[in-house]
């Protein structure tokens, strides 16, 4: 079975991403309404995948799906956790377009059901709390709110401050895309009015469950389209195409071609210790494990119409997967 949602949530997850978002139904026209659940809450998803440890997103995939555009996912089989119900597997995930960040959009997406966030008004629930829910996650639309900063962890961390149905919360953010907005603009937090958050219960961490801000998303002062709730169509415009320089390619200690769930990507094996995913080109013709040399390949940036950037990999040449190729691959992986 397949199944759409519109991503309202890209955020960390112990060296990937968590991506999750509201499902919706398409008709021909390419119009969208929200799925919801029995008690009339929007119908959320969060894809695992079942190549990474805690199932989270490699990044290189995660980079194309921003927050807000339209997500198709092929194949999906329900995986739920307790309260992470909705857990789904799948074999693939792409964007097929985007909505306007409007308020008239925000607000379907939003849970006015809920009238606590997540079972309790602590920042964080007991294994038994999370053993028993039925949902981990919830767009809201705070009625007031402010930031302070964390500098004592190994990366300075903001946490929100929110009243939501007359309660305060404090919660840490884990929006990579809010991290880059205010490095982009310092002064934003001074000068923020409206916010909608999205809100998730992590993983298992010193015996609790704690409560995150996955995503914020400010909504736009003006509609996009006349028809709110028609998909619109996203275009990537190619940015910039570079070779890799010699002093990536010394610090990459060997590049091969990974099975992925957006098609290709190139694995980079670097010399210290990390790896980094990065999507490979979908005009390029390549094969499974084989053996890239950066020397022929180039990194490729694409643009959408709202300024994010995605790279991927082109190789420009074919090789041939030879039977030494393969035993080179194979003792490479078991290193």
């Amino acid at each position: 079975m397949d199944t759409h949602f519109i991503c309202l949530a890209n955020s960390y997850k112990r060296g990937g991403r968590c991506i999750a978002g509201v499902e919706i139904e398409i008709d021909s026209s390419n119009h969208w309404i929200v799925k919801r659940n029995t008690d009339e809450s929007p119908k959320w998803i969060r894809p695992i995948a079942q190549t990474t440890e805690y199932g989270e997103i490699p990044e290189g995939e995660a980079h194309f799906l921003p927050l807000l555009s339209v997500v198709r996912l092929t194949d999906i089989v329900p995986c739920p956790q307790m309260a992470h119900s909705e857990d789904v597997y799948y074999k693939q995930i792409y964007t097929i377009g985007k909505v306007p960040s409007h308020s008239v959009i925000l607000s379907k997406l939003t849970d006015d059901i809920h009238p606590i966030l997540f079972y309790t008004t602590d920042y964080s629930i007991s294994i038994d709390t999370y053993a028993q829910g039925d949902h981990s996650l919830m767009m809201v639309h705070p009625e007031g709110f402010s930031f302070h900063l964390d500098p004592s962890k190994n990366r300075a961390k903001y946490f929100m401050i929110f009243n939501y149905n007359g309660v305060v919360y404090d919660f840490p953010v884990t929006d990579p895309y809010f991290y880059q907005y205010i490095e982009q603009h310092p002064d934003a937090l001074d000068n923020l009015l409206d916010v909608y958050i999205t809100l998730s219960l992590g993983l298992e961490y010193e015996g609790r469950h704690h409560k995150l801000i996955a995503a914020m998303i400010i909504p736009s002062v003006r509609l996009a389209l006349n028809d709110p709730f028609v998909i619109r169509q996203e275009t990537l415009r190619e940015k910039s195409t570079k070779p890799f320089t010699h002093q990536e390619r010394r610090a990459c200690k060997r590049c091969f071609v990974v099975p992925s769930q957006q098609g290709f990507a190139a694995c980079l094996k670097m010399r210290n210790g990390k790896e980094q995913f990065i999507p490979i080109d979908e005009d390029c013709s390549v094969k499974s494990w084989q053996v890239i040399n950066l020397k022929k390949a180039f990194l490729v940036i694409y643009e959408d119409a709202d300024g994010n950037e995605f790279k991927r990999i082109s190789v420009s040449f074919r090789t041939k997967r030879n039977l030494f190729s393969r035993l080179l691959t194979f003792f490479h992986l078991n290193e």
